[in-house]
């Protein structure tokens, strides 16, 4: 089955939460775009859900289509942090699985 979402979850490979504990707002926020008086306007592609008992990050995966460079800033992001990605279905999602 093909991946629909990708989720970030807040726990590295080695079973380490990841800090600091606002860490998914910050990456929400830092793909949002600023406009007039600041206004932020999130992508919809990006969202922030509660997965298990931990906020999680979710990328729609037509984001690697739409707006390349977001998904691989966040992709990249989760992999520089050594952070847990699972699909849809709760199936691990590695590098070359993106």
């Amino acid at each position: 089955m093909a991946i629909k979402e990708i989720i970030i979850r807040g726990v590295t490979a080695d079973g380490r939460r990841f800090r600091p504990s606002d860490w998914c707002e910050r990456l929400y926020y830092a793909v949002g775009r600023y406009g007039p008086n600041r206004q932020v306007t999130f992508n919809p592609l990006v969202k922030i859900k509660v997965n298990g008992d931990m906020k999680c990050v979710v990328v729609d995966s037509r984001l690697q289509e739409e707006d390349p460079m977001i998904f691989n800033f966040l992709i990249g992001f989760a992999r520089d942090n050594d952070l847990v990605m699972i699909d849809q279905d709760d199936n691990p999602v590695t590098e070359a699985g993106h």
